[in-house]
């Protein structure tokens, strides 16, 4: 006999299995355990939960998930199973409370105790592992229950706000607090109260947090100005490197010119900056910029957002302008073009060649006057021969081709790089301009970079973040870049292991990292493309890259 089910699906956190039931049948395929593939198919509960016929509730973990099941009988001899996804909304709160720099407390309408965040437990001298949850206030505290600040909120429900209360802990500890004290409602019935507890200590480094805030807040005014940024010009591009020199004297000398340009650098190598900055040296600098990330957008909605669209072509369509029509005059910049399919690369192929194009569903030829430039972040000559870049749009798009060099290749512009960002971002942190210590240079020139630039910026916008002073330590950086070997490259398919660190978790961890991060940039930091190319759910993979700290 084999248990057969079917699932519906009930909320995000709630699914139950219907129509339970024993059946003879032994000739049923594998079906596949995919979650996206089983709605209203039939297969034995243990191939794909790890549930025991004989269990009637418990807990388990399926696709790095929580599960709680429930059997439920039926009259009918069937049963049913619950199956409640594990909340972790629970948990965010109460980390989240941990960070608040007052005492928090939170109680039931009688008084006993919900919650109290780290902060309070450190100014009342409660161990981290006594459980006060159910605990009576008066039971924690030698207080008296008239002056207590939280019982007199709940028996006059109204606040009681900034009143010192002198108590002993159950040590015998004397403890002095300033307390403010809400009574919280649901409707007009009161269901609880939260209280906010202020020591001398938490009040000066209040008072030197605002004072510090202040200071940046006043010194940094003006470099916050809320001016629209115009766009990149060429003195954007930071670096003396022989390669990157090379690179901005040959797009000097053709921003003037009409001729279309073709980019090709790895991703995060400033392409962008690049074709803004040619677009404001040409005579279409008065015109419009548009740029379009091919990597970024779905096969399906390139076309539309291209050539644009004609109400009624389809279902819900309107009359909508498309990167052509909107570059009209100006300048369109097709980042990433070895992207596209083939397919969506010979409409644009023949809409150049004719200087035209019609919109989606339109009737209608389009003239159009568009300066294109386009990117590649891997070689076009490659590209071609793999088949992933039409060869007759490749010579149509390169009529001048500029080389921009990986960071790995031009390192002599580290230290600039790095100083012309810090200073460029200091009035976003308090601490205001940082400086970089010599055994933090030592770790930038030993990496090689595979993110380029923009990944050297992530680095150091982690450590502007992370940092309490004016000078940033190796401390203060990522993790991958302090376990990264000068002797191995990081673009290596084999991740580097240190043997120092015996915590098998931390280990496959920093494997697990160093992969997702060089598929990430494999594709362009395209987060439904890396996830499929890793078999992964898209949440999943979003899961990870905050669990790691990538910045994308």
């Amino acid at each position: 006999m084999k248990l057969f089910f079917d699932i519906l699906f009930l909320t995000d956190y709630e699914l139950q299995i219907i129509q339970a039931d024993f059946g003879t049948d032994t000739t049923k395929e594998t079906y596949n355990l995919l979650f996206k593939n089983w709605v209203h198919e039939k297969r034995h509960i243990t191939s794909v939960f790890p549930i025991s016929a004989s269990e009637t509730e418990g807990s388990f973990i399926w696709d790095e998930e929580q599960f709680y099941f429930k059997r439920l009988n039926a009259p009918d001899k069937t049963f049913y199973y619950l199956l409640l996804r594990q909340d972790y909304t629970e948990d965010l709160f109460r980390n989240a409370l941990d960070l608040v720099n007052d005492g928090v407390q939170i109680y039931d309408q009688s008084g006993h105790a919900l919650f109290f965040n780290r902060a309070s437990r450190k100014i009342s001298q409660i161990p981290s592992t006594l459980d006060v949850n159910g605990r009576h206030l008066l039971d924690l505290f030698a207080i008296d229950e008239d002056i207590s600040t939280t019982l007199t909120a709940l028996r006059n429900r109204a606040p009681v706000v900034n009143r010192v209360d002198n108590f002993r802990t159950t040590d015998g500890v004397l403890v002095s607090s300033a307390n403010t004290s809400h009574p919280i409602k649901h409707g007009n019935q009161i269901i609880g109260a939260v209280t906010f507890e202020q020591t001398s200590e938490i009040v000066k480094a209040y008072k030197e947090k605002m004072q510090k805030i202040e200071k940046a807040l006043q010194s940094f005014q003006p470099a916050s100005s809320p001016t629209r940024f115009s766009g990149y010009t060429f003195e954007h591009v930071v670096g003396h490197g022989e390669a990157l020199q090379r690179a901005i004297i040959i797009a000097r000398k053709i921003a003037p010119q009409e001729s279309s340009v073709l980019l090709v650098g790895e991703t995060g190598t400033g392409k962008e900056v690049f074709a803004q900055s040619i677009h404001r040296c040409s005579s279409r600098k008065d015109k419009k910029f548009v740029a379009l990330n091919c990597a970024a957008i779905p096969e399906s909605l390139i076309e539309s957002l291209l050539f644009g669209t004609q109400k009624g072509s389809f279902t819900g369509s309107e009359n909508r302008t498309g990167y052509f029509e909107e570059a009209e005059g100006g300048t369109l910049f097709l980042d990433e073009m070895n992207s596209m399919s083939l397919a969506m690369q010979s409409k644009i192929l023949r809409s150049l060649q004719e200087r035209s194009f019609r919109r989606v569903g339109g009737q209608k030829d389009i003239k159009m006057n568009v300066r294109i430039i386009s990117s590649c972040n891997k070689d076009p000559f490659q590209c071609i021969k793999d088949n992933e870049l039409r060869r007759d749009l490749f010579y149509r798009l390169s009529t001048v081709m500029i080389e921009l060099p990986p960071l790995r290749k031009h390192k002599e512009d580290l230290e600039e790089l790095t100083n012309y960002h810090l200073s460029s971002t200091a009035f976003q942190y308090v601490h205001g301009l940082s400086e970089v210590s010599s055994e933090v240079m030592d770790i930038f020139h030993a990496y090689d970079w595979p993110g380029n630039v923009r990944e050297l910026f992530h680095v150091l916008d982690y450590a502007q973040n992370v940092v309490d002073g004016p000078l940033i330590l190796p401390e203060h950086l990522p993790s991958y870049l302090l376990k990264q070997s000068p002797r191995e490259k990081p673009d290596s398919t084999r991740a580097s292991i240190d043997f120092q660190d015996t915590s098998l978790q931390n280990l496959m961890d920093d494997y697990e990292h160093k992969l997702i991060l060089k598929a990430l940039e494999h594709f362009g930091y395209n987060i439904t493309k890396t996830a499929d190319a890793l078999g992964l759910r898209r949440q999943s993979l979003q899961y990870r890259i905050h669990k790691y700290g990538i910045v994308i």
